[in-house]
């Protein structure tokens, strides 16, 4: 009996420690001391070797950025919840093949296009929405294009609000927003995580529920069971992936202050917001009214919940304030832990009508957004910029937008544009540094070295581990024609983002000018896999083969270059010099117009295009080209040259000798080959002989 009583103690000693472990462990990861919830995490592991526990401490692992731990930890494991993280560890560490199996169950699910064709078997992979948005990105990364689009379209049905996996699936195929974005699709998503809030993703995280029935403990028995428990429980939900750990959403309270409701007569009576509510508040400021003094809106987490006080004096309902201008936001309120926060429940009747409003809002917003970003994937510009323009002011003026649209101005060298938008978010936001790597390179084609170094301090300041950082330095040293420097931070980028596409770029630019063709065609080819829409990969590689004669090859990458971003002029230019190079004449004349409808400005396709004209014998308009060009660049010898070139063949001798002199007189290294030039206005040479300076 007494053997008996000791082993019955010990189990409960053992079990109320593990539950005071799991406790510390959320505590300290929700208050972001992670090498404490580590050292704490391995303690419960010794104490059971369990998938829960090895589940726990794979997560501080992962909070610590020590992806290499949580792999041993969790490659055994067979636990759903351990699955993902697995796959989640995997896919950090470019493990890809071992990601896509735990995530696919084994080789026996591994035909991912016949997973994905069957909407009812969604839940064999882990976590739900966010499970497929992960193997969307691992099928990415294979290169298996056609699996990532069903990945990220099949996430995208489950959880509307994943706007990362729109990211995604914008960048490989064309998609309406209002298809992904609508509030049918929201209403049902908002409707699964209701049915589910009391199922755990963690099918058997004890160690998290232990945590629930701990900080639970001295409240009502009907509030423990409350479905809303599973959301402040940082629990993820099969099939919806919503994922709150941390964060007690639904805790969130919304109190509305009346002062003088009170006395009006209503006090008693409950009346439910709307839409209708919504937007007469929005069309009261939008026609400069102003709020009434005696009703505000403020939203804390600890305030209690009062509808009856959205009631004017007179009886009638009062439009709302527009709640970005009151609210104040904290996850715990004043001094409040997680344990001491009492669970939100508004009235039935009220909570229909708030769903209603969020959904409208949030899917309208996602709408306009998905709109201005899907057209700026396919590279339709100008209308990207005019969604972006019509978007709300309060998100219209944020570094996000700004950097976007900066995007947009650039991708149509447009750089003097793209440099206000850029700066403006910079400005906003100078902790934003997703961006910078464009921004650097819009300085850079503006030649600004003084603004270019000023980003790249900044950025320097900010992080010395984010890519975009040693981006902007590489810029730099590029722009000081210091190549070997340069790819050294470009190299750098790609040390702390091997899939950083972009960056593969400006390494093979660099060493297209070190003219070190097969590094840099290695780059180019790095880029495409990680992007195939990367239109300056097919660019570098078209230059690369421009460079060395094989016409034919250039010509191709110009073509699949200007088949992704049709509003590049440099792209029309480079092509109406491969084909004059070919000798197709009147089709590089065409690419060379095309060019100038984009960007009249553009001095290497005027002079391409005048070289055309002479070689297709139309003198006066290549004088007029010429002529125009040189007011954009007066010191540049190569365009009196030809002029001087074209009187000569038009037996002008004295304009061809003024011409050839000018160029004499702007210092180039050419001397010796235009002093011959000059030599030859008394000769019989032929026009051609001589044309090519």
């Amino acid at each position: 009996m007494g053997d008996l009583n000791g082993e019955m103690m010990e189990e409960e000693t053992s079990s109320l420690l593990e539950t005071q472990l799991a406790q510390a462990i959320a505590e300290s990861l929700q208050n972001h001391a992670v090498t404490n919830a580590v050292f704490l995490a391995e303690r419960l592991l010794a104490e059971r070797d369990c998938e829960e526990y090895r589940n726990a401490l794979a997560e501080c692992y992962l909070a610590e950025q020590k992806a290499y731990k949580a792999y041993e930890v969790l490659k055994e494991c067979r636990s759903d919840a351990n699955r993902y993280l697995l796959a989640l560890t995997c896919f950090r560490l470019n493990k890809l093949k071992e990601a896509e199996r735990a995530l696919l169950m084994g080789s026996e699910m591994a035909n991912l296009r016949h997973l994905l064709s069957n909407t009812a078997r969604h839940e064999n992979v882990p976590n739900g929405a966010y499970g497929l948005y992960l193997l969307g990105q691992v099928s990415e990364r294979l290169q298996q294009w056609s699996a990532a689009k069903d990945a990220y379209a099949q996430a995208l049905e489950l959880n509307p609000t994943l706007w990362a996996a729109y990211e995604r699936l914008c960048k490989l195929d064309q998609i309406l927003p209002s298809k992904v974005f609508n509030e049918p699709k929201y209403s049902k998503y908002e409707m699964a995580a209701k049915r589910q809030q009391s199922c755990s993703f963690l099918q058997n995280g004890s160690w998290k529920r232990s945590v629930n029935r701990t900080q639970g403990s001295g409240k009502k028995e009907e509030e423990m069971d409350s479905p809303d428990r599973g959301a402040q429980a940082g629990i993820v939900h099969p099939g919806v992936g919503r994922a709150t750990k941390g964060l007690n959403t639904y805790n969130l309270k919304a109190s509305i202050i009346s002062s003088g409701a009170q006395n009006s007569g209503y006090g008693g009576y409950e009346e439910p917001l709307s839409l209708a509510a919504l937007r007469a508040s929005r069309n009261s400021q939008t026609q400069g009214q102003p709020m009434p003094s005696h009703v505000s809106l403020t939203l804390s987490p600890n305030a209690n919940l009062n509808y009856s006080n959205v009631i004017s004096k007179s009886g009638r309902k009062v439009p709302m304030q527009d709640e970005r201008k009151t609210a104040h936001f904290s996850i715990y309120g004043n001094a409040q832990t997680p344990a001491q926060a009492a669970p939100f429940k508004p009235s039935p009747h009220v909570n229909v009508t708030l769903a209603a409003a969020a959904t409208g809002t949030l899917m309208a917003l996602l709408v306009k957004l998905g709109q201005a970003f899907s057209h700026m994937c396919l590279y339709m510009l100008d209308e990207a910029i005019g969604y972006f323009n019509q978007l709300p002011a309060r998100q219209f003026n944020t570094g996000w937008v700004f950097s976007q649209l900066g995007r947009c101005y650039m991708e149509t060298t447009r750089y003097s544009e793209a440099e206000r938008y850029f700066a403006d978010a910079f400005r906003l936001e100078p902790y934003r540094l997703e961006g910078l790597e464009y921004y650097s390179t819009c300085l850079w084609q503006l030649k600004k070295p003084v603004e270019l170094c000023h980003v790249a301090h900044a950025a320097l300041e900010r992080s010395l581990y984010a890519p975009e950082t040693w981006i902007c330095v590489g810029n730099c040293f590029s722009l000081q024609k210091e190549h070997e420097n340069a790819l050294k931070f470009f190299s750098r980028a790609l040390q702390l983002n091997p899939a950083f596409s972009y960056a593969h770029c400006l390494c093979g630019h660099e060493y297209v000018y070190n003219e070190d063709w097969t590094r840099a065609k290695k780059c180019f080819d790095l880029a495409l896999s990680y992007d195939m829409k990367s239109y300056n990969a097919w660019w570098g590689l078209g230059n690369i083969y421009f460079k060395q004669e094989k016409f034919d090859k250039a010509a191709d990458q110009f073509s699949r270059a200007l088949a992704i971003n049709p509003k590049n002029p440099v792209l029309y230019t480079y092509l109406g010099m491969t084909m004059a190079c070919k000798d197709a004449l009147e089709e590089a004349l065409m690419n060379f117009e095309n060019a100038e409808l984009l960007d009249k400005g553009n001095v290497l396709n005027k002079f391409q295009k005048a070289n055309v004209l002479v070689r297709l014998g139309q003198f006066d308009l290549a004088l007029k080209e010429l002529d125009r060009l040189r007011l954009f660049m007066p010191r540049e010898s190569p365009i009196p040259v030809l002029i001087g070139k074209i009187y000569k063949k038009l037996g002008k001798v004295d304009k061809a000798h003024h011409y050839f002199n000018l160029a004499l007189d702007l210092e180039n290294k050419e001397n010796q080959k235009i002093k011959g030039l000059i030599e030859s206005l008394h000769t019989q040479n032929e026009f051609n002989e001589d044309f090519d300076l």
